[in-house]
């Protein structure tokens, strides 16, 4: 063959390799068309992996914008994401291509719902129903209306509508199933699970509701065996995983949920409920040091999960020395979010996270510098002088420097000396202003005073199996003892406990002796968390208050907490002791910390004449017991000064007697607002204070709440997971 035709023969070979190349490269291409993105993202959506399927419909819309059902699926996916506003958007394009397509519209709606637009959204449902008369996935709105209301009947004549008209319909049957056992119709449950199943036998949600119900049930051995078959049906049905460790934690099978947590936290490390129940199931073996690293490793990936921090640190306190090198991390994640607060002005919640750092790390410089400077602004000079003594004593201030060179920061050795010397001088200047204090005076330490006017018995109902957090009623109500402790100290003392029901609450208060015993229960959804706090007289075993505490978005484990608490404060009447006498002047334990003013006037009450209100709230006492009265003169932080007065023919006035708050001034401007959040805050009936500077404090029992909202939380989040 010649040069020539070899060539050419070559040249003719790259032609067809080249076109070959071209051909599969074209054809790769196209299997990546619009079409094919879709695909794969219907499939990742029916894996329930929305960050994927959402991940692919964009994709496919960057091929196609007008892709009418690329929008549609993508809305679903953030939707199921809660990100509802952002399925708003995305409805909208798809709306453009297809404005009068119901499931848009259905969707839309649920939107709106989950943004509270519930007028806009009812339009809409009732709107699809003119057009579609037999339109069963606006009836599902429509119920999820009336679920949202708290209206669980007529959600139920909804569900059932829309099974008429589309019978074996998954989602009517296992909805109905969920209202069923909601209203305590659990045969009826049973019913529409069984027909749900043998209708849909391949869909894995069917297993998981059964499994579930049988679960609140107490069916432990049927709700594992129900949702063995989910996983059967779905390997990568991850809800069913997290559904499996709670049932295996119910049945004490600490080794199961750890290896089924391992499981689900390999796959997704940001999954807070795994590490929980994971260190949860250490903590139940006895096993605590596995636990604490555990819950550590998980709020190092899932810091936002406050009950996972609480029952840590919780266990940290009672297990860690005090001296562990690992509290001063994490005492960090208080101190910057006490630093965010502060630039809210927010002081409740400033105060809850700098107290909850010095828990954790005493001698945080951050957080007892900050703490201190509080108290200087709220006007407490006595307790900030207290503050940085103690800074200064236990060379606090060293190691807070040494700690901001460590993280980088330059601080010249000149500026360490400023530094010393302010503190020093600080110190001097104010134990010279303050040398003519009423502890000086009637050489009395308020350190040293046991304050405690209130002793109340705390006791848990058993969580609920199915809550997301186990154990979360006794967390939370240790947690809410300790926030009763804190630095700028309460008068009110918690004592937790469990209990299974009032009798056995009532009959351990009444021998104890406590004041008021209180059933605690809490609950928790995906998205919201409410506790409830019954309080009953342990005099008489009859109810004083019922709080119902609902709290949704961030933070609301510790909202809720701090509303409750304040709730109790609300209810409890001012009280005090006499310490000392001389004369008509009296020295008396009670100060600005817990709200009083110079002519607060107090009832003087025998020792031990003071009792709880035989029903409701309140303090009575015998007229015999009435020995006269006392008017603050001269306020302190933690004492005050007073005139005896009204003390009849026979003086029978003695220190130790018993005090009751019975009027305050119209004026109160010069009161601390700050106490209001820490102390008693009622007058003898029980009743907010009026003219008192915690007279803000609502007198609503219910606190940051739409009651009907409150509900069927964790109803309405189970009825939303299925489609």
């Amino acid at each position: 063959m010649t040069v020539g035709k070899r060539n050419q023969t070559n040249r003719v070979f790259a032609a067809i390799a080249c076109a070959m190349f071209l051909s599969a490269f074209s054809f790769a291409q196209g299997s990546k068309s619009a079409a094919y993105l879709f695909e794969e993202g219907l499939n990742y959506q029916s894996e329930r992996d929305w960050w994927n399927a959402s991940e692919k419909y964009q994709e496919a819309l960057k091929v196609n914008p007008s892709y009418t059902d690329a929008w549609y699926r993508l809305a679903q996916c953030v939707y199921q994401m809660d990100q509802s506003e952002a399925a708003l958007e995305y409805l909208q394009s798809a709306k453009k291509y297809a404005p009068g397509r119901s499931d848009i519209l259905n969707l839309e709606g649920m939107a709106m719902i989950s943004l509270g637009r519930l007028d806009e959204a009812q339009k809409i449902f009732e709107g699809i129903q003119k057009k579609y008369p037999n339109d069963i996935d606006s009836r599902f709105g429509l119920a999820e209306l009336n679920l949202f209301k708290g209206r669980v009947s007529g959600a139920e004549s909804l569900y059932a509508d829309a099974l008429k008209r589309n019978p074996g319909n998954a989602k009517a049957l296992l909805s109905l199933a969920l209202i069923s056992a909601e209203l305590g119709k659990n045969q009826q449950a049973e019913r529409f699970i069984n027909q749900a199943i043998q209708a849909h036998a391949e869909n894995p949600q069917a297993y998981y509701v059964a499994s579930y119900l049988d679960l609140k049930n107490g069916d432990t051995e049927s709700a594992e065996k129900r949702c063995l078959s989910a996983l059967q049906v779905n390997p990568n049905y991850w809800k069913a995983y997290e559904l499996l460790a709670l049932i295996y934690f119910e049945q004490g099978r600490y080794a199961e949920v750890i290896n089924v947590s391992d499981m689900m936290i390999s796959r997704d490390r940001n999954n807070g409920r795994a590490w929980y129940i994971k260190g949860l199931a250490f903590h139940k073996q006895g096993q605590n040091a596995k636990a604490i690293d555990i819950w550590s490793r998980g709020l190092d990936a899932v810091p936002q999960d406050e009950v996972m921090r609480a029952a840590f640190e919780l266990l940290v306190f009672d297990d860690i020395d005090i001296e562990d090198a690992r509290r001063k991390v994490w005492a960090k994640f208080h101190v910057q979010k006490g630093a965010d607060y502060a630039k809210k002005y927010a002081g409740p919640q400033m105060r809850y996270e700098y107290q909850s750092a010095l828990r954790l790390e005493p001698t945080n410089y951050a957080a007892r510098s900050a703490f201190s400077k509080l108290l200087r602004a709220e006007g407490f000079s006595e307790n900030y002088l207290s503050q940085i003594k103690f800074i200064q004593e236990n060379e606090i201030l060293k190691s807070g420097i040494e700690e901001a060179k460590k993280n980088g920061k330059k601080i010249l050795p000149e500026d360490e000396k400023i530094a010393f010397v302010r503190l020093s001088d600080t110190v001097e200047g104010y134990e010279y202003l303050l040398q003519d204090t009423l502890a000086s005076k009637w050489d009395v330490n308020p350190f040293f005073l046991d304050k405690t006017r209130w002793t109340i018995g705390l006791y848990c109902l058993p969580s609920k199996a199915t809550s997301p957090h186990p154990e979360l009623s006794n967390i939370a109500a240790e947690h809410l003892a300790l926030m009763f402790r804190g630095i700028l100290g309460t008068s009110a003392r918690i004592i937790p406990s469990k209990t299974k029901s009032f009798g056995n609450a009532y009959a351990d208060a009444h021998k104890n002796g406590y004041d008021y015993f209180i059933l605690f229960d809490a609950a928790e959804s995906e998205r919201d968390m409410k506790f409830t706090a019954d309080v009953y007289s342990a005099r008489t075993g009859t109810s004083t208050q019922k709080f119902a505490v609902y709290k949704t978005g961030n933070n609301r484990y510790a909202a809720s907490l701090l509303s409750l608490r304040q709730g109790i404060l609300d209810i409890l009447p001012v009280r005090a002791k006499l310490l000392e006498r001389s004369g008509n002047d009296v020295l008396v334990d009670i100060g600005k910390t817990e709200g009083m003013v110079k002519g607060a006037k107090f009832a003087v009450i025998a020792r031990g004449g003071l009792k709880t209100a035989d029903s409701g709230k309140g303090l009575r006492f015998e007229k015999d017991n009435l020995l006269g009265t006392i008017v603050l003169t001269k306020v302190g932080e933690d004492i005050s000064e007073g005139v005896l007065s009204d003390t009849g023919f026979y003086d029978r006035v003695n220190p130790r007697d018993e005090l009751l708050l019975i009027e305050m001034p119209k004026e109160t401007s010069d009161a601390s607002h700050a106490a209001g959040d820490t102390a008693p805050a009622a007058d003898q009936n029980g009743k907010p204070l009026d003219g008192s500077p915690i007279e803000a404090a609502a007198a609503d029992p219910l606190r940051g709440a739409n009651s009907t909202a409150s509900r069927t939380p964790e109803l309405l989040d189970m009825i939303r997971e299925i489609y």
